[in-house]
This record gives C-alpha cells, structure tokens and sequence, in this order.
C-alpha cells in the first residue's frame, strides 16, 4: 500500500508538468504565427499605399478601375474582419457605422460616369482614410480579443494548423470570387428621403412633423446606376424601427429575417420588388401607413444582398 501510494504522488506532478509544457508550446505556437500574419499585413499596406501613389489620376477611366479596386479589397476586408468578431461593443458599432458612411460617399464618386480629376483625388484621399479607419478597426478588435482565455488562443492555432492548405486556399479564393461579385452587384443609394405625410379630406397630401398629424410616411430614394447589377427582378429590404426600438410593420407586409454579412440575423418590416434595368437610375418610393405615430425618432435601414445600402432617421415632435 505505501508503495503505491508513493508512486501515484510521484507521477501527478509529471503529469502536471507536462500539461503546462503543452501549454506554453502552444502559445508560442501562437505568438508566432501572429507576427508572421502582423508582417503579411503590412506587406500588404505597404503594398496597397505605394499603388495609390502612383496613380495617374489623369487618365481618369484607368484611375477609376484601380481606386475601385482598393475600394473592393478594403471592403472585403472590412467585412471578413466583422464576420470574426462575434463581440457586441458600442464603439465598434459606432466604428461600423463611420467607416459604412465612408465606403458610400467614395462609392458614389466612382460610379459617376464623368468623374473629374479632382474628384479621383478627393476618392483616393478618401480610401487612405478608410485604409486607416479599417486598420485602427481591426486594431480594437483584437484588443477586446485579448479579454479572452489565452487557452483559446491554443485550441484555436491546433484548429487552423488541422486544415489541410490545399482545400483552404480553394476554399478561400471561391468566397473571395463569391465576394466580390456580390459586393459589385449591390446598389448604392442617393436622396433618401423620409416624409411625414398629412391626408386631408379632398385626398391632397400635406408634409408635416407632427406625430399626432401624419397618417403615413413616405420613403423614397434613388438607385444609382450599377453595371454589375443584372437587369430583371430585384429586391431591397426594409427595417422600420419605431421610438419604443419595436419593429414597425406595413399593412399586409410580408416580413421576416434577413441574413446579413456583418450583423447576423436581422429582422425586416417588409420587402421592395421592383423590374430594374441595368446601368440605369431608379427611383423607389413607398409609403408606411399606421394607425398612429407616438413622438419620437424613427429610423429606416435599407439592405440588399446581405448589406446595409441605407440608414436615415426622422423625428416627429
């Protein structure tokens, strides 16, 4: 009995040591592959910058494709990079929301089919920003990362070191494709606009502000033109939110949910159908009826393919 007891006390801290050895390997494990990606990266700005800087802004239609370009690989990157989050915090949100505002107005520049020199220059300006803005994103994001177990940091380099390389870069160069064209295809959009709309009894409509006067709210905005949407059937989708943050629903609406890149499942107050033709502006309107409108801020989200296209509010006092 002495004799066994003796040998289980002396092979526990063996075991003990072992397990902390495992540990601290794969940490190091780690910590390498970390600096080996911090240095791709900024090969990859690095790279990225000199090609902004020398552009030829003068030859407008070839600066045009390589500012959008940029405009693609950010945009992709600043999605893949949200996928990955999984952490709900204000300031990323309040991040998002800066950098999606960016990514739009630098958009409508290049869609222009008679972009000047000095708006290429206010585009390429544009894109170092948002460069910097999605880098300084992405840099909070593993900040928060860093609150996690360092275990998981183990468990996760055993995970990606189990992938076999050859399937994983298929894998990846298909969802880039799959991305990209997805990203291209989407619309941008111009004169959003919310109204408050008083009925009188003749049927003329009068615009108001005032919550206990308006019988419905008007929302339109304008397509702009895309040639890498196909021209036919499409659809854009409604969030209506009212001051309470309760989903607001159209007579009739068909609502539901709607998967999105960045935010997961989102519930939607209806759906837009509508016959597009390709290249071309389009205007959208349509009109939200309730039987009442309680004072507040009431604001409407736009999505398509998955991304958010639009976001405007209105206050009714």
């Amino acid at each position: 009995m002495e004799t066994n007891e003796t040998q289980t006390n002396y092979n526990q801290p063996n075991q003990s040591s072992k397990k902390k050895e495992y540990i601290i390997m794969g940490l190091l494990a780690a910590l390498l592959l970390g600096s080996l990606g911090y240095n791709f990266y900024q090969y990859q700005q690095n790279k990225a910058e000199t090609e902004l800087l020398t552009i030829d802004l003068q030859d407008t239609e070839k600066a045009k494709v390589i500012l959008q370009g940029q405009l693609d690989d950010l945009t992709e990157e600043f999605e893949a990079s949200k996928m990955d989050v999984g952490i709900k915090d204000s300031l990323l949100s309040k991040r998002d929301a800066e950098i999606f505002d960016k990514q739009k107005e630098i958009q409508n520049i290049l869609n222009k089919n008679n972009v000047s020199e000095s708006e290429l220059k206010q585009a390429k300006r544009m894109i170092t920003a948002l460069n910097a803005d999605i880098t300084r994103f992405k840099q909070e994001i593993a900040v928060l990362k860093e609150k996690n177990d360092s275990l998981l940091v183990v468990n996760d380099t055993l995970r990606y070191n189990s992938f076999k390389l050859g399937e994983k870069a298929q894998n990846e160069k298909l969802k880039s494709e799959a991305t990209e064209k997805k990203m291209r295809s989407t619309f941008s959009v111009s004169n959003y606009q919310i109204k408050g709309l008083r009925v009188r009894n003749s049927g003329k409509e009068v615009e108001t502000d005032k919550a206990k006067r308006i019988d419905k709210m008007r929302v339109s905005f304008d397509l702009d033109p895309n040639e890498y949407a196909a021209s036919g059937e499409q659809e854009i989708f409604i969030a209506i939110y009212k001051p309470d943050g309760t989903l607001g629903k159209f007579k009739d609406a068909s609502f539901g949910q709607l998967e999105t890149w960045s935010l997961g499942k989102v519930d939607y107050s209806d759906k837009v159908s509508f016959n597009y033709k390709k290249g071309a502006t389009q205007n959208i309107t349509f009109d939200w009826e309730d039987y009442e409108f309680p004072k507040g801020t009431y604001k409407i989200d736009l999505y398509q393919n998955g991304l958010k296209i639009g976001q405007k509010s209105v206050d009714l006092r």
